[in-house]
């Protein structure tokens, strides 16, 4: 539950481990130890969530941006496919980083 994908529900982990140990596997955790292991993840690996108050008064969430791009940039899977520097790619445009505008006008930095 502490990864971003995760699929599983609070309800859905309490089924898993209850089928773990009618079927008699050893070593199951208990609820208080997958969630004392969640909380542990959770701040090595997690992503911050900041709180901010809106001009009008009201309160919201956002995600740390530079948490996820880092957790991102470390993904084996992820990582081969960002890119970040502009191309030039002829007369085929695909993506916005093969645009003119991103290869001349933008500053490099």
């Amino acid at each position: 539950m502490h990864l971003p994908r995760s699929v599983f529900s609070q309800k859905q982990l309490d089924l898993f481990l209850w089928l773990l140990k009618v079927n008699e596997v050893d070593d199951v955790p208990s609820i208080k130890q997958m969630q004392k292991i969640n909380s542990a993840l959770q701040k090595v690996c997690g992503i911050e969530t900041i709180a901010y108050d809106g001009a009008l008064g009201h309160k919201y969430f956002v995600n740390s941006l530079a948490q996820m791009i880092a957790q991102e940039m470390a993904n084996p899977r992820v990582r081969p496919h960002l890119h970040f520097y502009p191309e030039d790619s002829g007369t085929k445009l695909s993506e916005a980083r093969q645009a003119q505008r991103w290869l001349h006008e933008l500053p490099d930095e």
